[in-house]
């Protein structure tokens, strides 16, 4: 288990607190010039799943995925219309920075996708800057820019989703809009878009 292998390598138990991420990352860190695909794998499944289950304790979401590739596993979240992959996202954390898709340590896949997905846009030719998905790039892009091998780590990543959760319950509540409790079925289109997207490629 992931945890026995923190244990091990850092002297430390992980505890499932967000500022344990710390030490996943540092963890990842060692294995930056890892070349051996099945070993690569195997620890980003691990981290991205400890990851993943601390996000969705800490903020609410939901897992979905057929349980044979980790990689295609998605966190869906509860509150606000934000899915992505948690291992994805581990993987660009072992490497410290942002991963082309033609990089050999993905062996080949047809798929990487370590971004954060919101609400898809319906109409890109429409003019939609109160759409969640502008208004919140527009309100990241306002931030000051963090290093490439910080913004790629899941501390990061998790605080980044905590930002989004806030700056979106914001401006719905500015909107009158009622807390949302969004399940499987509210992502359903998005996702079904998604593997549409990826059998085309």
């Amino acid at each position: 288990m992931y945890r026995e292998q923190i244990t091990r390598a850092l002297s430390v138990d992980l505890d499932d607190s967000p500022t344990s991420l710390a030490f996943v990352d540092h963890h990842l860190s060692t294995a930056s010039e890892e070349d051996r695909i099945p070993i690569l794998f195997l620890l980003a499944s691990s981290a991205g799943a400890y990851y993943g289950e601390l996000v969705r304790r800490h903020i609410g979401g939901t897992w979905i995925g057929d349980g044979k590739d980790p990689r295609r596993l998605r966190m869906l979240m509860k509150h606000q219309f934000i899915y992505f992959s948690p291992v994805d996202q581990a993987l660009e954390a072992i490497a410290g920075k942002s991963l082309e898709p033609s990089d050999p340590r993905l062996d080949g896949a047809q798929t990487f996708d370590p971004a954060f997905r919101l609400r898809p846009i319906l109409d890109p030719d429409a003019t939609q800057d109160d759409h969640d998905a502008v208004w919140l790039s527009a309100r990241l892009g306002e931030l000051p820019a963090v290093p490439e091998s910080q913004f790629v780590s899941l501390t990061c990543r998790f605080e980044s989703l905590q930002l989004m959760h806030e700056l979106l319950a914001t401006k719905h509540a500015s909107e009158g809009k009622q807390p949302a409790q969004l399940g499987m079925e509210d992502y359903l289109e998005a996702l079904a878009a998604d593997a549409r997207a990826n059998t085309e490629d």
